[in-house]
Parts: C-alpha cells; structure tokens; sequence
C-alpha cells in the first residue's frame, strides 16, 4: 500500500515538473523568435542610428542610468 502511494506521490511530481518545463520551452521560444525579430528590426534601422560622419554633426545628449556602464545616447534633430 505505501509503495502505491509513494509512486502516485512521485508519479504528480513528475508531471508537474514536466508541465513546467515545457511551459519553459515555450517561453524559451517565444524569447528566441523575439530576438530574431529585434535583430531583423536593428539590422533595418542601423542605417539610421550609426554615428553620424564628421560632415553631418548631429547633437546628442548622454544621460547615465542606475545601472553600472549603461548610458543612454538621444540624438536630437531640429527640424
């Protein structure tokens, strides 16, 4: 009898950490098809957010943020 109910207790855990661990997948998925997007998206845009050359001087403002080496650069352009 305690062998049965040690197989069903052990039998509830497995399918709850496999119902995890494809809930994890998915979301795995879902990260990894957005990264291809947002890639996709920066290689479209790149043209557009390189520095400027020296003949095109655009005004930017750098801006530091609560988080160590991360600065914040907003190209400004008068229109």
């Amino acid at each position: 009898m305690k062998e049965n109910v040690h197989k069903d207790i052990y039998r509830f855990a497995y399918d709850e950490a496999s119902s995890e661990l494809r809930k994890i997948l998915r979301a795995f998925e879902q990260l990894c098809a957005q990264k291809d997007r947002v890639e996709k998206l920066m290689e479209v845009l790149k043209p557009q957010v390189d520095p400027p050359d020296q003949t095109n001087e655009v005004k930017c403002v750098k801006k530091t943020t609560h988080l160590p080496y991360c600065t914040v650069v907003t190209r400004l352009t008068v229109l």
